[in-house]
């Protein structure tokens, strides 16, 4: 059996509760009905920063409070504690000697005596500062989430009206490239009518005429090609309406492979396809005819002269994607130096070789807007690899 501990061991378990009292981690005092002060424990004086006798019988509960607490506390505390004897939880805020504050929460309870009449009110303050700081920060805080709450909707609505400016400014854009286009085709062929006429009728004497003939000729057909290359863009833009479903990817190459016969030969190419991996591509046929073709004749276009063109195209799934590969052996692009103005429109890298430059930019304006994305690869005498990601 355990030994009972000495009485002096005893005497140390036993509660002190003046102690209790007066050291209590809450404050504590006592008033008459009227809310005179008769007694205040150690820790609600220390939190006032007053003494035991500039307080009791000399100040009332009302007097520790601010203003709007003493209101407060005058026009509902008391009666609700003259009606039920008791009230909890009232936030209020104690006034310092040095008139700062302090966040409490005030419960209070009467006591009457033996005719039930009001005796004395005893009062309990909770020092909520921490908690008060907390709500505090929490307020602050939501507030700011609402402010940038505001922010982002503002943004988002500036924004959105940017957009549809700007899809506003590139149907405009669109429909005067399309006028422009098609009214400008008309003259061009009104010129090369007249000239055809004129070089038929007309005699030419001086040995210089001839290649001024051949030049102006030339300049009408590239007028020609850039308008035609601009009525084209615009004409894909137009083509959203296109339901989008699986294309095939071998019948549609084979297709443009024969439109391209005269050029195969002439630069004794040789196509290899290979689309087992991925037979199809999740989009329009008139944008990926336009694609295929744009990058089919850009590599019989600008291929290396005097070595026979090699293009090889193919296609996989990667992640989820098609991808589709379409490497030649031709001139190459300096990358370094020619790498960001690639998809720019009228950009051209060889001015040797006939061409809008209208090409690479209709590629990669059909792929941005199907989703996708074009990575390419280059060395100059080489060769060059168009990579199409598609989103499936």
């Amino acid at each position: 059996m355990s030994q009972r501990l000495p009485p002096n061991d005893l005497r140390l378990t036993e509660e002190d509760l003046i102690d209790h009292y007066e050291q209590a981690p809450c404050g504590y005092c006592t008033s008459l009905p009227d809310g005179t002060l008769v007694r205040l424990n150690g820790t609600l004086l220390q939190w006032l920063g007053y003494t035991r006798d500039e307080l009791v019988a000399r100040a009332t509960v009302q007097q520790l409070l601010t203003v709007g607490g003493r209101l407060h506390y005058e026009m509902h505390a008391l009666p609700l504690l003259l009606l039920q004897d008791e009230v909890r939880e009232l936030s209020y805020q104690l006034r310092h000697k040095d008139s700062s504050t302090r966040p409490v929460l005030l419960h209070a309870r009467l006591l009457r005596d033996t005719d039930g009449q009001p005796l004395v009110v005893r009062l309990t303050f909770f020092d909520i500062t921490e908690r008060h700081r907390y709500e505090q920060e929490l307020r602050r805080s939501h507030a700011l989430a609402q402010e940038h709450s505001i922010q982002l909707a503002q943004a988002n609505a500036l924004l959105l009206t940017q957009n549809e400016q700007l899809s506003r400014s590139t149907a405009d854009l669109d429909n005067f490239v399309y006028m422009a286009s098609h009214d400008l085709r008309q003259p061009i062929n009104n010129m090369a009518g007249l000239f055809a006429e004129l070089k038929y009728a007309a005699v030419f004497t001086d040995p210089e005429t001839e290649g001024m003939v051949h030049m102006f000729e030339a300049a009408l057909q590239q007028a020609m090609r850039t308008i035609d290359g601009l009525a084209e863009i615009v004409q894909q833009q137009r083509q959203e309406l296109v339901p989008i479903a699986n294309q095939a990817l071998y019948p549609l190459a084979e297709e443009i492979l024969g439109s391209l016969q005269p050029q195969v030969l002439a630069r004794q190419a040789v196509f290899t396809l290979d689309f087992e991996a991925a037979p199809t591509v999740h989009t329009t046929r008139p944008a990926l005819y336009s694609v295929l073709y744009n990058l089919f004749s850009n590599s019989l276009k600008y291929a290396e002269p005097g070595r026979p063109a090699r293009v090889r195209a193919h296609s996989e799934l990667v992640a989820g994607t098609v991808v589709l590969t379409v490497q030649d052996n031709g001139r190459g692009l300096d990358l370094a130096r020619y790498g960001g103005k690639l998809f720019q429109l009228f950009s051209r890298f060889h001015p040797e070789v006939e061409g809008t430059g209208t090409g690479l930019y209709l590629v990669n304006r059909l792929m941005t807007q199907a989703g996708g994305r074009v990575e390419v690869t280059s060395e100059v005498g080489q060769g060059t690899t168009f990579r199409l990601v598609w989103p499936q």
